[in-house]
């Protein structure tokens, strides 16, 4: 487990990319009652409470804990006002994450990701925030196999994976050519094993990352995964009186795929198979 992913730096890194994507949308659309200037100001709240925290961290955890809750609930109040993109749905996550609310961590990692496909920090900070989540289960749903075995290509990043991509279909059809014009009756079989193993190649490099980019950029079409925000009991209806599902109470943090929704409560499917349903106010469905 990487130690230390989450730190002021990236919420600092990330500040004027947020500032510029703000800005971008407040003039696209612009909220009634929330105009660039008092969403700049929310933001510098924010920031400053974040570094407020981390300042006290080690001396008043305390006090660290109040101030990073101070800043998510301003990330909070700057995305419900409308100004909603990736980078400040990480800096909700960080503060999140630091203030203990560890659900809601989960949860901006995940709206982040999903406007964010295939970043690296997101990612990793995601998987520290589930490292964190206490309950486990025996098998993997959908959600986590998913992006355990995505984080193998987001180790490359989106950007890295569209150049790998595009080079490479480049290069088969360039040596595809080459092919062409100098096949030969007379040409040994080494050399053919070399120009159809070089094909085979930069091919299997094309279909792989191209695959990757797709299922990233397809990703919010298929799947929408949810995430428990506070503690919660299981039920197996719709209802407070129905028999728990589990043994005890789920804690904070735990991901589900979603099923289906009732007035109040959500349908949702666990890890390790079974399924149960969950007060709507305990949750959060990405995307939703």
């Amino acid at each position: 487990m990487r130690k230390h992913t989450i730190r002021f730096g990236v919420v600092t890194s990330f500040l004027l990319a947020a500032f510029a994507a703000l800005s971008a949308e407040v003039s696209a659309s612009p909220v009634e009652g929330d105009d660039l200037e008092s969403r700049l100001r929310i933001m510098t709240d924010a920031q400053l409470a974040y570094e407020r925290g981390m300042a006290l961290e080690l001396v008043d955890p305390e006090r660290a804990r109040a101030a990073f809750t101070e800043s998510a609930d301003g990330w909070n109040r700057l995305i419900r006002s409308g100004a909603s993109n990736g980078l400040l749905w990480t800096n909700l996550g960080n503060a999140e994450f630091r203030s203990g609310r560890l659900g809601d961590a989960v949860a901006a990692y995940l709206e982040a990701d999903r406007l964010m496909p295939g970043n690296t920090t997101i990612r990793a900070n995601l998987t520290e925030a589930r490292n964190k989540v206490p309950a486990r289960f025996d098998q993997e749903g959908v959600t986590v196999l998913y992006d355990s075995v995505s984080d193998g290509w987001h180790a490359l990043g989106f950007e890295l994976r569209w150049w790998i991509a595009g080079l490479s279909w480049i290069g088969f059809w360039f040596v595809l050519s080459l092919r062409v014009l100098r096949r030969s009756p007379q040409e040994e079989e080494g050399s053919r094993l070399a120009w159809r193993g070089g094909l085979t190649v930069l091919a299997t490099i094309t279909i792989v990352s191209g695959t990757t980019i797709g299922l990233d950029v397809s990703e919010d079409t298929w799947r929408s995964p949810g995430v428990l925000i506070t503690e919660s009991v299981v039920r197996s209806g719709n209802g407070d009186t129905f028999k728990s599902v589990f043994s005890e109470a789920l804690p904070a943090g735990v991901e589900f795929d979603p099923i289906e929704s009732r007035p109040g409560w959500n349908h949702v499917a666990f890890a390790d198979g079974r399924d149960g349903w969950l007060r709507s106010d305990h949750v959060h469905v990405v995307g939703e």
